[in-house]
């Protein structure tokens, strides 16, 4: 039986899961875009639970951003903290998750851009064209779909693809939102255990959740046991 449900917000989005049982030493997890939870078992041969919010999708929605430059509009009292402020609203436009990331980025960044120009001489101006701005980022949304060809395990991804080898790929839901796992083992020359490993991705409001495993047959349990305890707290 696993512990009550913690709360996490690593991103912007709330989730709750029940940890690992004792046993299992808790870390942060920062690596590999992921910002999150890292659950290593002790006196075990490296066998380890991580769950995280994929930031790097997470940081392209501009939303928040424009909406406390908004919420703070009436504060700045010179030029420098609105520009810097302002730094923050533009849209990413490299690399987009989809073709509607990329219009909206640009509509975006046309609002900010004008809202900059006009600061000085017109502030009501600057208010309207934020106002757009939070408008049009507050359109954009990611589905799984849209991101999952981005992270999704393959052995050809990693730094030596011939320690690991797959063995399968299926949908399901987690916590009510279509899902991929992805079933693996790894095999480190140096090490005499075969891994067996395991990811999930899923997707909720727009934020990408991966949780992976790695470690001995028997512990797969305990991943299962934390994926079916997920849930979003409003």
């Amino acid at each position: 039986m696993l512990p009550p449900r913690e709360a996490f917000d690593w991103s912007g989005k709330k989730i709750s899961f029940s940890i690992p049982p004792a046993g299992w030493r808790r870390e942060r997890e920062t690596s590999g875009g992921i910002k999150g939870a890292r659950f290593v078992k002790e006196r075990s041969v490296g066998e380890a639970i991580g769950l995280g919010d994929y930031y790097i999708l997470a940081d392209r929605h501009r939303s928040a951003h424009i909406r406390d430059i908004l919420a703070r509009f009436h504060t700045f009292d010179d030029g420098f903290a609105w520009d810097r402020a302002l730094r923050h609203a533009y849209a990413y436009t490299d690399t987009p998750f989809s073709s509607l990331e990329s219009e909206i980025a640009q509509r975006v960044n046309s609002e900010v851009g004008q809202a900059s120009g006009v600061y000085r001489r017109d502030r009501d101006a600057a208010k309207a064209h934020l106002e757009a701005a939070l408008a049009e980022a507050s359109r954009l949304q990611f589905s799984l779909a849209d991101v999952i060809t981005r992270v999704e395990f393959t052995p050809e991804s990693r730094q030596n693809p011939e320690w690991y080898r797959m063995l399968g790929r299926r949908e399901t839901t987690i916590a009510g939102e279509p899902a991929v796992i992805v079933d693996y083992t790894v095999k480190v020359p140096e090490r005499l255990h075969t891994y067996a490993a395991r990811e999930a991705y899923f997707v909720h409001d727009s934020h990408l959740f991966i949780c992976s495993f790695i470690g001995l047959q028997e512990s797969l349990a305990v991943f299962e046991a934390i994926l079916a305890s997920i849930e979003f707290p409003e």
